[in-house]
């Protein structure tokens, strides 16, 4: 076998050795250091600690810098950011629960420049388990459809996607079709719809008609969503379908009315699947979007949709799980 030995990077001459660390080229005589270090001064990153206090515990940047004593604000600010940006960068490390999976999905709406974005959060809640971990949330430009939800879905880690038995959304348009695609069981919230029926009884409202018909209305919806199978439930199936094909006291109720009826199954998923433990309603994607929006009140830091879902995502990491129970079915 030939021996090649190393050749000096200036002349190309033969290299020698200039004690422990250091070699010298043979003809032009210029040393040089075989592990050379980094010039100028050392980096002073950000602890995570500051992060922590920053995103969880309500302090402000200014606050922060006031209590150290040692940066100003802005100097304070700068390695913030700094930190933040290779917090999010690095992988999520946060262990998704084992067995079968719930997902639930909800979505954030903002606006930049007068253009519609809209952040998409995710998270799964075992099916045995009270607690439901978010995932990493995505960032469209446009408002929510089923395009952007299928590739919020399609983020989720394959092994955990092939675990998910149940889906819990909100009444949108073409969620029903996901989940039939992907043969998952689909719960429709129900604080939605009871929202929606709210409006439509709450306060005297003068203007509408048929007052008593609408809150005849409300209270057979809710039983509806609520009573087990039997007697009592078809007889107030038979009257809601009686109703919506007469006089609902205002089209916009008669809508929802004969919308509740083709969606009945979804309604009262929880029942015919209460071995799956899923939740009847989107409550904890609400309180994840209240903390979200809360920080950014704090911070004022959602200034554009980089800025927007960098934050969102380091809050999420920083409290991936919250408690959301499922609602067991009493038959």
């Amino acid at each position: 076998m030939i021996a090649r030995h190393a050749k000096s990077p200036c002349c190309g001459g033969k290299v020698r050795r200039f004690g422990r660390r250091r070699r010298q080229c043979a003809q032009c005589k210029k040393t040089w250091s075989i592990r050379p270090r980094k010039r100028g001064r050392p980096k002073r990153r950000t602890s995570l600690t500051v992060l922590k206090r920053a995103l969880l515990s309500r302090y402000t940047v200014r606050q922060l810098a006031e209590q150290r004593g040692m940066l100003s604000a802005p100097n304070l600010r700068h390695r913030f950011r700094g930190a933040l940006a290779r917090f999010v960068a690095r992988p999520c490390d946060n262990k998704i629960p084992d067995g079968p999976l719930v997902l639930l999905a909800d979505g954030m709406r903002f606006k930049f420049a007068g253009k519609l974005w809209v952040l998409y959060l995710t998270a799964l809640k075992p099916c045995a388990s009270e607690k439901a971990l978010f995932l990493d949330p995505l960032l469209f430009a446009g408002g929510e459809a089923a395009t952007r939800w299928r590739r919020a879905f399609a983020a989720i880690p394959k092994t955990a996607r092939s675990r998910i038995c149940g889906l819990v959304v909100d009444n949108f348009n073409g969620m029903r079709k996901i989940a039939k695609q992907q043969r998952w069981v689909l719960q429709l919230c129900q604080f939605h719809l009871i929202h929606k029926l709210q409006f439509h009884r709450r306060g005297p409202r003068r203007t509408l008609k048929g007052g008593k018909v609408r809150e005849e209305l409300y209270w057979l919806i809710r039983k509806a969503m609520e009573l087990p199978a039997g007697g009592e439930f078809e007889r107030v199936i038979a009257t809601l379908q009686h109703r919506a094909g007469g006089d609902c006291g205002t089209r916009r109720m008669q809508a929802v009315v004969r919308e509740f009826l083709v969606c009945i199954e979804h309604y009262r998923a929880y029942r015919s699947h209460s071995n799956l433990g899923m939740p009847t309603t989107t409550n904890v994607m609400e309180s994840m979007s209240e903390i979200i929006r809360d920080l950014f009140r704090r911070h004022r830091s959602a200034n554009n949709p980089a800025s927007l879902l960098c934050w969102a995502k380091a809050l999420i990491r920083m409290r991936p799980h919250l408690v959301c129970n499922g609602r067991p079915s009493t038959d």
